[in-house]
């Protein structure tokens, strides 16, 4: 993404829009009705500069908003509230393999770049158990990556050395010729990453700010988007869709609004927050047990997966299907989507209720 947008500016913006490499932000300060934002860069070095609109899309730890919420004081407006999940505080890492690697000792096994891959280890048990994630490519000759993901007190993350990893790789995964798939160089590499680890879901009160008069050039306008004011684990896949779907949403207003951006700003804020409120509950709900972390609460979820997609057949006017399977449909927002899993969710309560009445009243009446 980021290579297709500097190709976009490169193309149609060089005379509007200036980037730089190497930098980072250090410094937001308030002047008079303006903000002053200063960047170090390793090859300008320190340059200060004061926007008109700034646009924090700087992930979770944002200082576009800490500095917000430094200024704003005690509202909390721009503090992140935090929200439980059944995957936030899991670690990764990321393993990255060959294009086309082999899956076997025969010559023709080997993977293919539009399947996706789940292969589990020979271990068991919560501490040792792992298993390779590996999502499908277009590209066939691009390497791919396989996705670890388990509990913090498990047994890989206190392996330090190269020589450790390998050994624990070749024990989990007999069925893998891994001397023809990790090299070296990729173990060490492997061995010496930090990892990181999911986020709780959590998001921001406010996503804008406005300082002066910004649409007569006294003073700056500042939009949070992306991670900088929505963050979770990626259970559902749309951290990279709910950040475009903010830059969409707010193109649209300006250009609706003709860049007046004491209008165009309040406005992006009333239609992005109840989607951006549904998002964070449909990430909590929707498939936070897909990592293997409780085997129990998987099953309870599966059930509750196909007694939506059944009942949806039947009764398609009471029930929807999964919020899993609902918010793989770009026409519907997340409110949308969260209103219908609601829904569903109240109707299938009422349902259980006249099972059990009518059991009682069975037991009854025998």
């Amino acid at each position: 993404f980021v290579e297709l947008f500097y190709r976009e500016i490169e193309q149609n913006w060089q005379d509007y829009i200036q980037v730089l490499f190497q930098s980072k932000c250090v410094e937001i300060k308030q002047n008079g009705e303006q903000l002053e934002v200063t960047i170090q860069s390793q090859t300008k070095g320190q340059l200060t500069f004061t926007p008109t609109l700034l646009v924090g899309c700087d992930g979770l730890n944002s200082i576009v908003r800490q500095t917000l919420h430094q200024m704003e004081g005690e509202t909390n407006y721009f503090a992140m509230q935090q929200f439980p999940s059944a995957s936030a505080g899991l670690k990764y890492k990321v393993l990255t393999l060959p294009p086309k690697f082999p899956l076997s000792d025969r010559e023709d096994d080997l993977t293919k770049s539009t399947m996706a891959y789940g292969i589990r280890s020979s271990f068991k048990g919560r501490t040792k158990a792992i298993s390779l994630g590996l999502l499908p490519l277009k590209n066939p000759n691009l390497p791919r990556t396989a996705n670890i993901i388990t509990y913090p007190d498990h047994q890989i993350w206190q392996l330090n050395k190269p020589a450790e990893v390998e050994h624990f790789f070749k024990e989990a995964f007999p069925q893998l010729p891994l001397e023809k798939i990790l090299s070296s160089e990729e173990i060490a590499r492997f061995t010496s990453s930090d990892g990181g680890t999911f986020p709780q879901p959590q998001y921001c009160a406010k996503l804008s700010q406005i300082f002066g008069k910004p649409q007569e050039n006294q003073g700056t306008a500042v939009v949070l988007l992306g991670d900088a004011v929505h963050c979770f684990p990626p259970d559902i896949g749309q951290g990279v869709n709910s950040a475009l779907e903010d830059s969409y949403l707010l193109n649209e207003i300006l250009t609706e609004t003709k860049d007046n951006l004491a209008e165009a700003l309040p406005r992006f804020e009333n239609l992005r927050q109840p989607d951006i409120k549904a998002l964070i509950r449909l990430v909590q709900i929707s498939y936070p047990w897909q990592y293997n972390q409780d085997p129990l609460q998987k099953r309870l979820w599966s059930v509750n997966f196909f007694a939506r997609f059944v009942l949806h057949r039947i009764f398609p006017f009471l029930f929807h299907p999964h919020s899993f399977i609902l918010i793989q449909n770009y026409e519907l927002s997340y409110s949308e989507i969260l209103a219908k899993s609601d829904r569903t969710t109240l109707n299938l309560y009422i349902l259980m209720g006249l099972v059990v009445i009518g059991c009682l009243s069975l037991v009854v009446s025998s």
